[in-house]
């Protein structure tokens, strides 16, 4: 799992299966905090999904279950949380991708600052299409290199129903005429 968000490895593609022997798992000196995952989680590729996302270079001894448990109440709620994010920018929605003299674009700060989170990031590009733009316009930003790669890396676990966001943003925006 940390190879497929700090590397081209793909996660999804070899369905989690690596070269690496079990040997070398069995090296480790970590090899219990895996142990406790595995015993306490259902589905601990959740648990790992989780904390990459906060902190994709993590070290496992620095992942909790606070925010594994947070990550779990927002994909529960992540439909109507997706309206409050966006509801304080519909009246000017264009504005939130506009990149100027090569500034970070509105809703980009708006991540930056916790106010959007990456899930919404994730669900307006399928929407709008507006990563190809920000890779034109920010070449060599090393914060949004790193934030697009990271929405890349996650995207891949996520199910997004593009048609009933497409219509709940429409709405909203439509609502805010």
């Amino acid at each position: 799992m940390k190879a497929h968000f700090n590397s081209d490895y793909d996660f999804i593609k070899y369905d989690g299966k690596t070269k690496i022997k079990r040997d070398s798992f069995y090296k480790r000196k970590d090899r219990s905090f895996f142990v406790k995952i595995a015993k306490k989680y259902t589905n601990p590729k959740d648990y790992f999904i989780a904390n990459f996302t906060k902190n994709k270079k993590g070290y496992v001894a620095d992942f909790t279950d606070e925010i594994f448990e947070s990550w779990q109440l927002k994909r529960q709620g992540f439909f109507n949380m997706f309206e409050v994010e966006l509801s304080p920018f519909v009246k000017e929605f264009e504005p939130l991708f506009s990149v100027e003299n090569s500034q970070h674009p509105k809703l980009l700060k708006e991540f930056l600052g916790s106010r959007v989170s990456l899930e919404t990031l994730i669900i307006l590009d399928e929407l709008v299409s507006y990563t190809d733009k920000w890779d034109k316009q920010l070449n060599g930003d090393i914060i949004w290199t790193d934030l697009k790669k990271l929405m890349n890396n996650y995207k891949r676990f996520l199910t997004i129903d593009k048609n009933r966001y497409r219509i709940a943003l429409l709405k909203l925006i439509e609502e805010s005429k």
